[in-house]
């Protein structure tokens, strides 16, 4: 255990420095350090643990520091985050065993004399309610959201709805899987779930998706195969709302990983041509399908020619916002100017990528976002320029309260129970 609390301040302050995506810099610790199975278990969800709650936890700490605004090293201070969690929140270990450990792992790697700091305050923390709001604590400390993005959250939805929202980040997150059709019937999938105890919940109006209600680690052989794959209902439906059919050409211009590429094949079963590209090398590289019909190449969106399409797929980078829940990093990653980069870049793909859409094709635009000016802005902003497209309002079966009044999909995570994430429907003419 004290090699996982040392390893968890060594990736916590590496990711402090480098503002690296969380996951990135772990897995690359991991395999430099050789940790696997339980231990990297437990890494992974200690420091997702500390990540998600280090406003309240840096609260906790500047409430009991003599000179709070006082800048402490990096190691120091993950030191004390993860102290205060282990004792405060995590309730595993007895609190003074906790103390002793973390005093230990400061005199090793901090020093001796930060030490007697890390003692004080741990034994401190002790007394620390984790459930009762401090009078005087803001929401966005208590709720663990940097005071930018939870002001614009409260502009944008009002207090009640961004209260709900730091909610629903805050709690574990939920998966849903994809049932590939043509590797495994509706009755493999719910005899294996069965002899591996693993719950699952169907969502409505799909047939191959799923929410695993207890044990996602029950599927891994299935997962391993192909056969499943772990695929939130929302990115799922942004490719339904897409429609690929067979003896089309369809192309995913922002497609690593490929989660989406696949469904798109699979609708498309084999029939016609489906071009997946991205400009991440490393990411598509490890891209595979048993689909003759997937033409993979490395591309910018911004700027390379595509053949003409009957549909296409934009899933855009963006700042992520809607996917909190099950990447906490992102919280602590954005800031105001991140978002203005995002929009430029979103910008400058969908005007490229509108010119290889063939008359009556249809264009879907997504993010994984829930900031405006992302979504309907950059749309807005696109449709002033282009006449000639059309949005597509959908018609189809799912959750009303899913798409807005203009008829874009856009799911809140409180109520939908799935990612946040946007998408339009663009037809030429």
């Amino acid at each position: 255990m004290e090699d996982v609390r040392y390893h968890s301040v060594s990736i916590l302050t590496e990711f402090d420095i480098t503002k690296k995506q969380l996951k990135s810099v772990r897995d690359r610790y991991c395999i430099n350090h050789s940790i696997k199975g339980q231990n990297r278990q437990r890494l992974t969800a200690q420091t997702n643990d500390i990540i998600r709650w280090r406003g309240r936890l840096d609260y906790w700490i500047r409430n009991l520091l003599k000179k709070p605004n006082k800048k402490m090293d990096s190691k120091l201070m993950n030191i004390l985050r993860a102290g205060f969690y282990e004792i405060i929140m995590d309730n595993k270990i007895p609190e003074y065993a906790s103390v002793n450990t973390y005093v230990d792992l400061c005199k090793k790697t901090v020093g001796i004399q930060q030490s007697k700091l890390v003692n004080a305050l741990l034994r401190k923390s002790i007394d620390i309610d984790a459930k009762k709001k401090p009078v005087g604590c803001s929401d966005y400390d208590w709720y663990s959201f940097p005071k930018w993005l939870w002001d614009k959250w409260i502009n944008q939805f009002g207090n009640e709805m961004t209260l709900a929202l730091a909610g629903s980040f805050n709690h574990a997150p939920s998966f849903s899987i994809h049932r590939k059709e043509s590797e495994i019937s509706e009755e493999e999938f719910y005899s294996f779930c069965e002899n591996e105890n693993v719950v699952n919940k169907k969502w409505p109006n799909s047939g191959s998706f799923y929410l695993i209600v207890q044990n996602l680690s029950g599927l891994q052989p299935l997962l391993k195969s192909g056969k499943l794959a772990v695929q939130d209902r929302a990115a799922g439906i942004v490719v339904e709302m897409l429609n690929p059919k067979p003896g089309e050409t369809i192309l995913d211009v922002c497609a690593a990983p490929g989660t989406k590429t696949h469904y798109i094949a699979e609708l498309m079963q084999g029939d016609g041509d489906l071009y997946a590209s991205d400009l991440d090398n490393k990411r598509m590289s490890v891209f595979s399908s048993k689909w003759k019909n997937v033409n993979v190449s490395i591309k910018n969106a911004i700027e390379d020619d595509f053949p003409f399409a009957d549909g296409i797929l934009i899933d855009a980078p963006c700042s992520g916002t809607g996917v909190i829940g099950k990447k906490p990093d992102i919280r602590w990653r954005r800031s105001p100017g991140d978002i203005t980069k995002f929009v430029k870049l979103q910008s400058d793909i969908l005007n490229n990528i509108s010119k290889f859409i063939k008359p009556k094709g249809r264009i879907v635009y997504s993010t994984c976002t829930l900031e405006p000016e992302e979504n309907w802005g950059v749309v807005n902003a696109f449709l002033k320029l282009n006449s000639h497209f059309q949005i597509h309002k959908e018609t189809n079966n799912h959750s009303g309260s899913w798409f807005d009044e203009k008829g874009a999909f856009a799911p809140f995570p409180p109520t939908s129970k799935t990612d946040g994430m946007f998408a339009v429907k663009l037809v030429n003419g």
